[in-house]
């Protein structure tokens, strides 16, 4: 068995240091700066301090080529793989979006566009990028380990601020984990994240239609 790299090294740490500090760090900000500026700071937190400064120094020059087609595209077994990968937001697109939508009008769709197109790129680098090219040949830290900290790391909003939609939180981290399981074993297994991108935008574009309608706009 080959010795750990420092990078592997200090990337195992990092993950659950995200994971716990983010709860606490939602649960402060909402606090002190109320549901609507502290959850959209705690996120910006996440983004600033975690996944882009961690994606941009374990990964260097290979940003780029993390987005990029498959090589087996043409594969039977590929197309099967990208379904399961737009599952998520097949689910939210039908369950959550037309319920909400039409209520909630075009200023809202867009302010959840918006936090589609920031957040959902961000965490895929981090979450489905980082991973898979620091540990490529293992299953379980390439794979597993992010996939359950991805999940984990629901928490933190979670725990701040109920989504007020049916299922509440444990309908919040569970479906984080199956979309965490489906994305995460596609990109670890053709090294790219960006059909998962996409399938994160449009999810998080349906969901967080329907949140911020509830929560804010009601």
């Amino acid at each position: 068995m080959n010795p750990w790299s420092r990078k592997q090294k200090t990337l195992t740490v990092i993950a659950p240091a995200l994971v716990l500090s983010q709860i606490i760090v939602f649960q402060f900000l909402v606090y002190f700066f109320g549901d609507t500026l502290g959850y959209l700071l705690g996120y910006v937190v996440y983004w600033l301090v975690w996944c882009i400064p961690v994606s941009v120094l374990f990964l260097n020059k290979n940003l780029s080529g993390l987005w990029r087609l498959p090589k087996s595209i043409s594969n039977k077994t590929h197309w099967i793989a990208a379904t399961l990968v737009a599952l998520p937001a097949l689910a939210t697109g039908l369950a959550v979006f037309p319920r909400y939508a039409p209520s909630a009008g075009w200023e809202v769709v867009l302010l959840a566009l918006i936090f589609a197109i920031i957040n959902a790129p961000i965490e895929e680098l981090f979450w489905r990028g980082v991973f898979p090219s620091v540990f490529p040949k293992s299953f379980w830290f390439g794979f597993l380990y992010p996939t359950f900290c991805f999940g984990a790391w629901h928490l933190a909003p979670a725990l701040a601020k109920d989504s007020g939609m049916e299922g509440g939180t444990l309908s919040f981290i569970g479906g984080s984990l199956f979309m965490g399981i489906v994305w995460g074993w596609y990109s670890y297994r053709y090294k790219t994240i960006l059909p998962s991108t996409v399938a994160h935008v449009l999810t998080n574009l349906f969901a967080f239609t329907g949140f911020l309608y509830v929560n804010w706009f009601v």
